[in-house]
């Protein structure tokens, strides 16, 4: 059964497994997401980590909360999920209310579509979020037909791309509530 959670440490070694992947196949759409994962040895520091990004507590100047969940389907760790609980000028134009990464072998099987719905979900449900901001580099494909494909199921709508000096920033809101 899929499930989206809140870290829980035993699926500590399936994550640490996953991010082992995860750094062994990069692409060019990686970002530091899954891959912080790799300065924690110790659950509990993580956890105490995830804890304080979603309270607020120790936020580097620019950062907003976020609440770090992750997509586990028969006890395996598939990929993690971010919500930033709100937006700030800077997440408008790039990173948005929800950064995904899935692990490499599970790619290409649905889950980034099934976790961003149930995303959606828990940030209506906890966060009292009605629509979220999705963003991606225009050249991630895989990436920006999920988010097109989750608003198209959910209600939403693309907005117009953030350019950058060296790239393009897709934009996606996808309604929390349906």
């Amino acid at each position: 059964m899929l499930k989206l959670i809140l870290p829980e440490e035993k699926y500590w070694k399936t994550f640490l497994e996953g991010v082992e992947e995860y750094k062994n196949a990069p692409t060019l759409f990686d970002t530091n997401g899954i891959k912080s994962g790799l300065k924690f040895t110790i659950f509990s520091d993580f956890k105490t980590n995830s804890e304080n990004d979603r309270l607020g507590i120790g936020l580097k100047e620019g950062y907003v909360k976020q609440t770090r969940l992750w997509l586990i389907e028969n006890d395996i760790f598939i990929g993690a999920f971010d919500i930033r609980h709100n937006l700030n000028d800077e997440l408008i134009k790039r990173g948005g209310n929800i950064a995904y990464y899935i692990i490499p072998s599970k790619r290409k099987k649905g889950y980034a579509s099934l976790g961003l719905k149930l995303c959606c979900k828990y940030a209506f449900e906890t966060l009292n979020l009605k629509k979220v901001l999705v963003t991606c580099n225009a050249l991630n494909l895989a990436s920006y037909n999920t988010m097109k494909k989750v608003a198209n199921e959910l209600g939403g709508y693309e907005d117009k791309p953030t350019f950058f000096p060296d790239k393009e920033e897709k934009r996606v809101w996808i309604n929390c509530h349906n």
